[in-house]
């Protein structure tokens, strides 16, 4: 059952990472700025957030297997009409079907592993398709540059000539989307043939407030992330107002597109505060170790690839080690041990400045964050009953997401109004990644036993 899941879960954070080294040949061919390309990237994310709880409440109601396979299906659909896009519109456009087609593969996919793996191996499934989106957000920042390089070489080799030269030459980022095709065509192939989902009587009602709230939200957290670095905290402290709207309408709402329970079950609800709270403190350090590296040293960004190693190894050696350890140690104590590493890491990142320091930080947070990847979908699933494992892992990877548009605000407001130099603004957003992460600990201490709902 796993290829299927692997290969969708690829697909949907290649595209997170591959575009960023593009976006500057976006710009050229298609005569726009930097500041108007990057708004693609964040409608990626915002709608990705808009996608997760809706496909999550569809899976439940529709079949995991069904959900799945049109997600990938809309995901497909929208890399064509990016990879066919001549003009700033119609790429933003194919980036919106793209983002609702991303947003909805993880959740039915962890909701496929709820229902069809056994719980003793659960574990180690989720591990491997977190370990999975990890290796894919690294490939891609390395695969968009020699992709766009390669089109442009072939582009302009004597052998190319008409419409096939002009293509590779002007649109050479045509081809990071084009990547996807064959890869979702495959996913889809493996994916059809898994069994056919278990009838079920769950159905779906119209809720208002959960309509109008979810989008709400996103739509603040967008605007954080790319509005004026001044207006930053206001639009997430308006974020942090929906969220908790949406929790108190839920809990309430005579047809609500969540479960009451997950909003009253001390286990899903911590889970939902420990994913809020650790957003920062992780996509603080993924999106933006080699930026801080880069400033801290006055390094190229050939010497901050080099160093994101001592990243990118740690954090998939604690994805291993929690995949060999979830048996003997269980889902709880290895979130708990994750985050304390994490917290660690932290700590290093906002008071070492030597290159030494930094890079213990950098191998401590990124251990920290593999070994704690799986463990929140891991004891949500034993949580929840089966029949509710979409909709409560789709706000999970909702909640847990907005760290993508979180951090990005966040730390862009610290580099606008901080004293001192780019480095100091960026130790002072991991203080604040260490207060959250801090603060995130005891709510992992208090979480039940994994049988306990």
């Amino acid at each position: 059952m796993l290829p299927p899941l692997l290969l969708g879960v690829f697909l949907r954070a290649l595209q997170m990472t591959v575009i960023g080294p593009s976006l500057v040949s976006i710009a050229r061919s298609l005569g726009s700025t930097l500041a108007d390309v990057g708004w693609i990237m964040a409608i990626y994310a915002t709608g990705s957030l808009i996608a997760q709880p809706i496909a999550g409440r569809l899976s439940d109601a529709r079949g995991r297997r069904n959900v799945f396979l049109g997600a990938l299906t809309i995901f497909m659909a929208g890399s064509v009409v990016c990879a066919l896009a001549t003009s700033l519109g119609i790429l933003i456009a194919g980036r919106v079907i793209q983002s609702l087609g991303a947003g909805a593969i993880q959740p039915a996919a962890i909701a496929l592993v709820g229902q069809r793996v056994p719980k003793e191996r659960q574990s180690g499934a989720l591990y491997a398709l977190y370990g999975m989106f990890a290796l894919a957000g690294a490939l891609g920042a390395v695969l968009g540059g020699v992709i766009v390089d390669g089109g442009k070489l072939l582009g302009d080799a004597s052998f190319v000539s008409g419409a096939l030269h002009n293509e590779l030459t002007i649109f050479p980022w045509h081809l990071i989307f084009w990547i996807n095709i064959p890869i979702a065509l495959a996913a889809l192939w493996l994916g059809l043939r898994l069994a056919d989902d278990r009838p079920t009587a769950t159905t779906i009602g119209l809720d208002g407030g959960a309509i109008v709230l979810i989008p709400a939200m996103a739509f603040c957290l967008m605007m954080a992330a790319n509005g004026a670095a001044r207006n930053a905290f206001a639009y997430l402290l308006a974020a942090l107002v929906m969220l908790g709207l949406l929790a108190w309408w839920e809990a309430r709402a005579r047809l609500a597109f969540f479960a009451p329970s997950l909003f009253t079950h001390r286990g899903p609800l911590l889970l939902y505060a420990i994913a809020v709270l650790t957003g920062i403190p992780i996509f603080g350090v993924t999106m933006y170790s080699a930026a801080y590296y880069m400033t801290q040293f006055n390094a190229s960004a050939a010497a901050a690839g080099i160093a994101l190693l001592a990243l990118a190894l740690p954090l998939g050696g604690g994805q291993g080690v929690g995949g060999r350890l979830t048996k003997r140690l269980g889902a709880r104590s290895l979130l708990i041990a994750g985050m304390v590493v994490l917290i660690a890491g932290e700590a290093a990142l906002a008071g070492l400045q030597s290159l030494g320091g930094v890079l213990v930080a950098f191998a401590l947070a990124g251990f920290g964050i593999g070994l704690a990847s799986a463990p929140p979908n891991a004891l949500l699933l034993r949580y929840v009953d089966e029949s509710q494992s979409g909709v409560a892992t789709g706000l999970l990877t909702m909640l847990s997401s907005t760290g993508a548009i979180t951090a990005p605000a966040a730390i862009s407001a610290f580099l606008h109004f901080g004293i001192g130099e780019p480095a100091a603004g960026f130790r002072s957003a991991y203080l604040v990644s260490l207060v959250l992460a801090t603060l995130a600990l005891p709510l992992a201490l208090l979480l039940p036993s994994a049988d306990v709902r």
